[in-house]
């Protein structure tokens, strides 16, 4: 007979073994390229929601001046050059253009960077997360790029390196899961292998009796299990590939996700079963003896369970440690492998501690049983007699139920802290914000089906000590019916509380409701002084004295260009706005008509609209238009409070200009025409800010609220001059700053300090509450405001004052938050707008491919146990059929048989349930609550919660687990007591 001949007779005889061997492979490869191809797919989405808002790429632009033309080009090559030495092998776009500039003849250049995001890999994040943040200093670098200097804007690097970070903890974290299926995996093949050399026994040494040698052997194991192998890795690819092409995954991403998975489970399990096979052969070559009654060795020793449950325990600190496989390093983050193994070594040190048990607890039961009558003693004298066999059952449902239990805490653990941590993100249940101007008045969403009540928001981001810091600000009134926090609502509730307060308004004067108009009564003189009379005088008049027009033209008559520089003077104005605030801390600047500047006294040329001031002091009516106040929150008509006053005066780049303005009152007035005198003389002014350059004089006019004179001291373009009510915005802000910032800083309740704003400036804030975290910011750092406060700051540091952005809506209990979202996105019109949710329903799930690997590794270890704990039974009915015989003639009857085996596999099943489900519950709060963290918030900080468990999550793994074990039980007991009534002689297994 040939060798071929001879293998497949040889396999044909143990087929049943060996399909057994290919339907674990093709189920391990199955699982393992399902669960790689899941974390691939949302990979891809991590990257296209990461480098995407609302719709549109993120982008990265370099502006300079353009070079003269002989050089534009070789200034386009450098800065190309540049750019993919920076972001190359990553795709993106580079578009030129050319900008001109109002205030001069030469133009910018821009460079606009976009990534390809469809064909943007995880990889590439890194890359233009660190090409963006090096992009200044290489373009500042190369004098052939930047002409008088560079500037970079763009969110690409931010984005890019929140979604690597996103990506990285989600692919580590995945790897828990996947380590646990190998290792459900391992443990079924090599028992079903051992299983396969146990039945061989006699065989292989009849083999090498006939002279057969040792590599022989081998090589017939080798290629046999090559066949097995590869067809069931075969078959387990191509289940996987249907799944995943059932959940829409590109296909050309199927075969370089699943072939390496296929290729991996095919050589793990080709090993194993050479490794078994060859071992026998040596054994079998060498004479020795096998333990064939299991009574001599142990199913795991001392040694080895100390062993495994070192490794386990260290393992486990290492996952502690950090909370999660994701190691963060300077670099970002690195995946540790050993802290990944933790949960598989603690589910195998947890099997091995159940096997080691099992000697003494099956000895004691036959103990205890021996004293009662019946036949359950020889029950427990089997389990006890043959440790080698049931080892291989324990070990299988222990690693499976705690795969169940596993995957049910990351389920619920993870859908708890998504929500806690969409909730915290949010800030409220719907967050809209407009990425350009604002998304429109808080009384529109308010007004939406399905909410209660919605309020303006401007949320902050800058850094302090290399620490992310965002401050947030909402209107204190408005904090507890529109956030959402972590705690509850008595979370919010505290800081409400503890942002309540009168507000920097206090004392300011206030419009009547309803008003649309203002008359502003001014009384001033603009002229150009006349330096050597302000010299000669002993004492002069603030602003110094006027000169007359009749002067100045004698002055400039034989210069030209002075003379036409006062001509331009003479026919300039003087710009005025008045900034309010609503009931909300939102301020708007409403433009004043502007006063035209006359110095011939000639005002505009006899126009009758004129608003004349110069050299004589004179008085004029200035009328504004004022904008409808938003509604309170009760529905009553809103207000506006007064806030400044901007004044700017005219470029005089050759003289010496003074304007003396006093605002002798203020008229507000209504569509109906009504006329309301608002008192704004009462009211104490000062400088918004300390400005040492600034050549301004309080009080300039006595008896007057707000006067002063103000002097444009040879400046081709003078900022503006404000003025605030005393009081606005002066004091520290309150604030309630999170744990991670309070510590940074070294602050308690009590304190005061200061906080940098993302567009200049510091805000002085005094610590009023330190919570856990603070609605609508994941950043360690984060500090909440009064929205007034911020805004009064804002005035009071910049000319320009940032809008609030956001608003934030509050869902009507058992309303349907997605719903509320979409009313909110077609509220917003054409505005473009961002809105988020409290469910996280509008993002990218990234943990969402990690509940799948969880489950497709529980499903998977409880296959594999059942074919497992199948096989070892059809292998044991089929050894046993002598044992049966013997039985039957000493007159135990064949329904007492079955009843007794069935009660040992019962037994043994239900000892290592209860070991796995123990094992898994420890393992899921030890380690689940931070690796839910991880993967969906990287290493922001957000609260954790204690784990929970899914029961939907277990239902359908943990009832196939328990019925699949009674099935084969009862399939048991069926076919020992059908070989119990045929005298033990039946060859075949029903």
């Amino acid at each position: 007979m040939s060798r071929a001949r001879l293998l497949v007779r040889r396999t044909g005889a143990r087929r049943g073994l060996l399909v057994l061997v290919a339907l674990l492979v093709a189920t391990v490869a199955a699982a393992l390229g399902t669960a790689v191809g899941a974390v691939r797919a949302a990979e891809v989405d991590v990257v296209h929601d990461g480098l995407t808002r609302g719709g549109v790429p993120a982008e990265v632009q370099v502006t300079t001046r353009l070079a003269p033309e002989a050089d534009a080009a070789a200034q386009d090559a450098a800065l190309r050059g540049d750019v993919d030495a920076l972001f190359a092998p990553a795709p993106y776009d580079l578009v030129r253009e050319e900008v001109p500039d109002d205030d001069s003849d030469d133009p910018f250049v821009r460079w606009t960077l976009t990534p390809d995001v469809a064909a943007t890999a995880t990889a590439d994040l890194a890359v233009l997360a660190a090409g963006s943040e090096a992009l200044l200093d290489t373009v500042l670098g190369d004098d052939a790029v930047a002409v008088r200097g560079a500037t970079v804007t763009g969110d690409l690097g931010e984005r890019a390196a929140a979604a690597s970070v996103a990506a990285a903890a989600a692919s580590a974290v995945a790897l828990v899961p996947m380590l646990v299926l190998t290792l459900a995996g391992t443990v079924a093949v090599a028992q079903v292998a051992r299983l396969l050399a146990g039945t061989r026994a006699a065989e292989v040494h009849l083999l090498v009796s006939r002279g057969a040698s040792a590599a022989q052997l081998t090589a017939a194991a080798a290629a046999e299990a090559a066949l097995v192998v590869v067809g069931g890795a075969a078959a387990g690819a191509g289940a996987a590939a249907a799944v995943l092409a059932a959940q829409g995954t590109p296909g050309g991403s199927l075969a370089g996700t699943l072939a390496p998975a296929a290729l991996a489970t095919a050589a793990g399990a080709l090993l194993l079963l050479v490794t078994v096979g060859g071992l026998q052969a040596r054994a079998a070559a060498a004479l020795r003896v096998t333990d064939r009654s299991g009574r001599t060795r142990r199913a795991a020793t001392w040694g080895s369970v100390v062993l495994v449950v070192v490794a386990a325990g260290l393992t486990t600190w290492l996952l502690r440690r950090y909370g999660s496989p994701l190691v963060p390093t300077p670099d970002g983050g690195q995946t540790d492998p050993a802290a990944a193994a933790a949960p598989a070594l603690v589910l195998a040190a947890a099997a091995v501690v159940a096997v080691a048990l099992l000697g003494p607890l099956s000895g004691a039961w036959a103990a205890f049983t021996a004293r009662r009558p019946g036949t359950r003693v020889l029950a427990a004298r089997q389990v006890a007699r043959r440790l080698a066999v049931t080892a291989v059952p324990v070990v299988l449902v222990v690693v499976a139920a705690g795969s169940v239990v596993l995957a049910s805490a990351y389920a619920g653990t993870g859908q708890h802290l998504r929500e806690a941590a969409a909730g915290v993100a949010a800030g409220s249940d719907v967050r809209v914000v407009a990425t350009e101007g604002t998304p429109g008045p808080a009384a529109t969403y308010a007004a939406l089906p399905g909410a209660t009540d919605a309020a303006p928001v401007r949320v902050s981001e800058a850094v302090v000590d290399g620490v992310p810091l965002s401050t947030t600000a909402v209107p204190p009134d408005r904090v507890a019916l529109v956030a959402r926090g972590p705690h509850g609502q008595s979370g919010i509730d505290e800081i409400a509380a503890a942002l309540e307060g009168s507000g920097p308004y206090a004392d300011n004067p206030e419009l009547p409701a309803g008003s649309t108009g203002l008359v502003l009564h001014v009384t001033g003189q603009y002229y150009v002084v006349d330096e050597a009379a302000t010299a000669e005088a002993a004492t002069g008049a603030a602003g110094g004295e006027p000169a007359t027009w009749a002067s100045l033209e004698e002055a400039t008559a034989s210069a030209p260009s002075e003379r036409g520089r006062l001509l331009v003077l003479e026919d300039s104005t003087i710009a005025l706005r008045l900034w309010l605030a609503d009931a909300d801390g939102q301020v708007v600047g409403v433009d004043v008509e502007e006063l035209d500047v006359d110095l011939d006294g000639d005002p505009g040329g006899g126009w009758a609209d004129t608003r004349p001031i110069g050299p004589a002091e004179s008085t004029v009516e200035l009328r504004a238009d004022v904008p409808p106040a938003p509604a309170a929150a009760d529905g009553a008509p809103g207000t506006w409070t007064v806030v400044a006053l901007d004044t700017r005066l005219p470029g005089s780049p050759s003289a010496l200009t003074t304007l003396r303005l006093s605002v002798d009152g203020l008229d507000a007035s209504t569509d109906e025409g009504a006329t309301t005198e608002v008192d704004v003389a009462g009211a104490d002014w000062a400088p918004a800010r300390d400005d040492p350059a600034a050549k301004v004089a309080f009080g300039a006019r006595p008896g007057t609220g707000l006067s002063f004179a103000a002097q444009a001291d040879h400046e081709a373009t003078p900022s503006p001059f404000r003025a605030m009510v005393a009081g606005s915005g002066s004091e520290p802000a309150p604030a309630v700053l999170s744990q991670d910032l309070a510590g940074l800083l070294d602050l308690t309740a009590g304190d005061t300090t200061e906080v940098p704003l993302g567009e200049g400036g510091r805000l002085s804030v005094r610590v009023v509450d330190v919570v856990d975290v603070v609605p609508g910011s994941l950043h360690q750092g984060a500090a909440m405001v009064g929205l007034a406060d911020l805004q009064a700051a804002s005035l009071r540091l910049a000319t320009v004052v940032p809008e609030a952005a956001e608003t934030w809506i509050r869902a009507a209990p058992g309303a349907d938050v997605d719903r509320l979202a979409a009313a909110a996105r077609d509220a917003a019109g054409t505005a473009p707008v961002q809105v988020t949710t409290s469910t996280g329903s509008e993002g990218s799930d990234a943990a969402g491919p990690v509940r799948q690997a969880f489950a497709v590794a529980a499903l998977a270890a409880v296959a594999l146990a059942l074919v497992g704990v199948g096989a070892v039974s059809v292998a044991g009915v089929r050894e046993r059929r002598g044992e049966v015989a013997v039985l039957r003639a000493v007159g135990l009857p064949p329904r007492a048989q079955g009843a007794s085996r069935a009660t040992e596999l019962a037994v043994v099943a239900a000892a290592a349930l209860a070991a796995g489900l123990l094992a898994g519950w420890a393992l899921a709060v030890a380690t689940v609550p931070g690796l839910a963290a991880a993967t969906l918030t990287g290493f922001a900080v957000v609260p954790t919660p204690d784990t929970a468990f899914a029961p939907t999550a277990a239902l359908v793994p943990g009832v196939l687990l328990v019925a699949g074990l009674a099935a084969v039980a009862l399939a048991v007991r069926a076919a020992v007591t059908a070989q119990a009534r045929d005298g033990g002689y039946r060859e075949e297994v029903r």
